[in-house]
């Protein structure tokens, strides 16, 4: 017996094929059955889609979630909207990785500037008890969330972690670039999804500064981009 059965919907798979009446048998948390309406009988759970599209979960690859995650592990609104699945870590802003209590505190006013978020909630709605990009991933995982979540390792904590103060007004010196590449190389393997910066005139921090990553020449860009590319 199916422990659930979807009738009466309108399929829509997601191979490009037209979109059909069918019924969806799901055993064990997959779906085990596509068949035109009425084949199934048995379930112990029957939800009527009738008037309903039925489709696969979308994938939203710009959000975010990074710190909402925390005080809200349904994604909302993403998540009413049929995303099942979101990027984060977007335009050059993760959490991690922090070498120092005050990276937090930077970033977290930062993302007020950037993101529009409230202060109030970053620091009530968010541990912030990480140090490497993989402390910030466990942390994301013991929380408990609702939605499938991946996350980019942004370039002004990245900046931060190895420059402090540094990273707003100064370029990169070689070795400091040298630092960089390798906590990017340690994020990615822990299980960042990649490299994301950002250049845009508008992302100024709390100070009204550029944000980090706007004070990264070229170069610097161009050496965390070849290290995400040997992932």
């Amino acid at each position: 017996m199916l422990d659930t059965l979807i009738t009466g919907g309108t399929l829509v798979d997601g191979t490009g094929a037209p979109a059909r009446l069918a019924d969806i048998g799901i055993s064990d948390g997959r779906i085990v059955a596509v068949v035109d309406p009425g084949a199934l009988a048995d379930a112990t759970e029957t939800v009527d889609a009738d008037g309903l599209v039925v489709c696969p979960g979308f994938i939203d690859p710009h959000t975010h979630y990074d710190a909402q995650i925390f005080w809200d592990p349904r994604a909302t609104p993403s998540n009413l909207f049929g995303v099942t699945s979101v990027v984060g870590g977007n335009c050059g802003f993760s959490l991690a990785p922090l070498s120092h209590p005050s990276d937090g505190e930077y970033l977290k006013r930062m993302m007020v500037k950037v993101e529009g978020m409230e202060l109030a909630a970053l620091e009530q709605g968010v541990p912030w008890d990480w140090e490497s990009f993989a402390d910030y991933l466990r942390a994301v995982e013991n929380r408990g969330i609702g939605v499938n979540a991946g996350f980019m390792v942004g370039h002004c904590a990245l900046r931060r972690a190895v420059m402090r103060d540094d990273a707003v007004g100064h370029e990169a010196n070689d070795d400091q670039i040298a630092l960089m590449r390798a906590l990017l190389a340690e994020s990615l393997a822990a299980g960042g999804l990649g490299f994301s910066t950002g250049r845009s005139y508008t992302h100024n921090d709390w100070d009204g500064q550029p944000v980090p990553s706007r004070w990264a020449s070229e170069e610097e860009v161009l050496e965390l981009c070849r290290e995400t590319a040997t992932h």
